[in-house]
């Protein structure tokens, strides 16, 4: 009995010195590194860059005007064509909305490379959406600004507050959810609104700022298309600096066709909250 007790004491003592027992590893995986799951950096950048355009918003005000009857405005036209009148509707003159001089800008944005001024009139009374040209409101479109001369203003009774305005370049404008034209991972769907934004304000190019949905040009075609199958150029938003307002602060659409034979007609579409 003696033996066995010293045997089991040594046999503990050896065991003791052996020490604690190890404990697993730790740290990374060993291993070729593993491909980020979708919705990480590497898969928003790749659908930033499908999606992103680039744009130019207006800066309203601010600085000095320039001198003469060029350059851009917000609530101001001074530039027609020899002989052309201030455009009316049911016998009233139009308010000025803008005047956009296209030579002045750092670049053209889509189909406006044969254009070089742009001059807005709208009716007191709002139009009606999908109204024709002409028709409440009026958009003359100018290819040559040297032909153009000074136009005969005209009291409105406008409360239209003028400004110049200056072209600010956006290198990235993204759409709305509305807009989107690809299928996207779930995570990134997830976080669209957070990852990627769309510029408000007067803006030529990019991608439209929506206020209700997809903009809806309306027309009489085939399931009520546009006979000249317009697409968006430009925006012109609310603003409350030149008191203007689309309903409530809602933002207007301008759509250039693109169909043969139509490329010269533009659509108007607004919406509002």
């Amino acid at each position: 009995m003696v033996l066995k007790s010293i045997l089991g004491w040594l046999r503990g003592r050896g065991e003791e010195g052996q020490g604690p027992a190890q404990e697993p590893p730790t740290g990374p995986p060993q291993g070729p590194p593993q491909k980020p799951p979708p919705g990480e950096p590497g898969d928003v950048d790749a659908v930033r860059a499908r999606l992103r355009r680039r744009a130019i918003r207006m800066e309203i005000g601010g600085f000095r005007p320039p001198e003469g009857p060029g350059g851009s405005w917000f609530g101001r036209v001074d530039l027609a064509l020899p002989g052309e009148a201030w455009p009316t509707h049911d016998g009233r003159p139009m308010y000025a909305l803008a005047q956009i001089d296209l030579t002045q800008l750092p670049f053209r944005p889509p189909r406006l490379d044969d254009v070089q001024v742009i001059t807005v009139f709208i009716d007191d009374d709002l139009p009606s959406d999908h109204q024709p040209n002409g028709d409440g409101w009026c958009l003359r479109a100018y290819p040559d600004a040297s032909a153009l001369v000074p136009l005969a203003q005209v009291d409105t009774g406008s409360s239209i507050k003028p400004f110049p305005m200056r072209p600010q370049v956006i290198e990235e404008d993204y759409p709305n959810w509305e807009d989107v034209p690809v299928e996207l991972p779930a995570d990134i769907r997830e976080r669209y609104h957070d990852l990627f934004q769309t510029a408000e304000g007067l803006k030529l190019g990019g991608w439209p700022f929506l206020v209700q949905s997809e903009i809806y040009w309306g027309g009489d075609g085939p399931w009520d298309e546009h006979p000249a199958q317009p697409e968006y150029v430009f925006q012109i938003d609310s603003t409350d600096k030149a008191s203007w307002m689309w309903g409530d602060s809602g933002v207007g659409y301008f759509g250039r066709g693109t169909r043969t034979g139509h490329t010269d007609e533009w659509a108007l579409s607004w919406q509002c909250y």
